[in-house]
């Protein structure tokens, strides 16, 4: 996945600050989030680029998004060629052991 720049980092910031405090903004943004940054930003977002926004409910501590299921071929993407070409090892570490250890 590309780096965001600055910008679009900013952009980001500007749009979930809004959504928290905004309740008209934030329906639109579940609805038709194109439009709803396009009216309040006057930013078009690339037809492109596809983003979706949900919210988290109540009672649950954390929502993630789960990666695109990739065919078990072994063959690599070119986004993991990529990485190893580059070195890249990630930010994955594994997690510390639980209280009490083994």
């Amino acid at each position: 996945m590309p780096q965001l720049t600055h910008v679009q980092e900013q952009l980001v910031d500007a749009v979930v600050h809004r959504a928290g405090v905004d309740r008209r903004f934030r329906t639109m943004l579940l609805e038709s989030p194109r439009a709803a940054i396009r009216e309040a930003f006057g930013v078009d977002l690339p037809a492109d680029f596809n983003l979706r926004f949900i919210e988290k409910d109540a009672g649950v501590d954390a929502l993630i998004v789960l990666p695109d299921v990739k065919a078990d071929d072994g063959e690599l993407s070119d986004d993991d060629l990529e990485a190893v070409a580059g070195g890249d090892s990630g930010d994955w570490a594994p997690p510390p052991p639980p209280p009490g250890g083994p």
